[in-house]
């Protein structure tokens, strides 16, 4: 029912700027959330603390999430299309509360557009009465999604990492909001965690 088309992005002036077309393909009208309708993840590689186990592909929201909660939505008719402006950032925090770090992941590899719907006005208004009334709960409504690959970073200085997704460790995530972002003790051990990933993951290690 939803279709996302892009153009392609590229690096304006430490921002990835790209162009969202959310396109209704169904022949009725749809209703596009105001939050968190249109939010981005990025590909990134877990490495597990067991060296046993496989390092694994996780996806980690990078943008578009928010913890200002509205349950509001606008039609969109069938065979239409509302066009978004992103700027994304060159970086995105994680933290591990449990170790107590907080680092920047850059954002390179590949990237996840996913875009929220209603099919109709009554499952809107439904899923809107049930957030209302029992917030926070577990039911999402449908989504579209696209993978897009990302352009290397202009002042990268290891070209084959550009391709490959940012290493992650177990326990890290993103917290919205980044109430983390000036404990100065927890960037620090964030930054030498990131030296440490570096030289460990880095194709350019060498």
């Amino acid at each position: 029912m939803l279709e996302i088309h892009v153009n392609t992005p590229k690096w304006v002036s430490g921002c990835l700027d790209l162009t969202v077309e959310r396109v209704n393909t169904s022949l009725q009208t749809i209703y596009l959330p105001e939050w968190e309708g249109v939010y981005f993840l990025l590909s990134t590689r877990l490495i597990h603390n067991d060296p046993s186990k496989k390092d694994e592909d996780v996806w980690l929201p990078i943008y578009g999430l928010s913890d200002i909660v509205t349950f509001d939505a606008h039609p969109l008719a069938a065979g239409s299309k509302a066009t978004d402006h992103f700027c994304l950032p060159e970086t995105s925090a994680v933290v591990n509360q449990q170790k107590k770090t907080r680092r920047q992941v850059v954002v390179r590899g590949h990237a996840k557009i996913v875009a929220s719907y209603f099919p109709t006005e009554e499952a809107w208004r439904t899923n809107k009465a049930e957030q209302e009334k029992h917030w926070p709960t577990l039911w999402r409504s449908p989504a579209g999604s696209l993978e897009i690959p990302l352009p290397c970073l202009p002042q990268s200085e290891c070209i084959a990492d550009c391709k490959t997704p940012p290493p992650i460790t177990e326990g890290e995530r993103v917290e919205i909001p980044d109430v983390f972002e000036f404990q100065k003790d927890w960037n620090e051990r964030g930054k030498t965690l990131a030296d440490t990933l570096y030289g460990q993951y880095s194709a350019c290690k060498n």
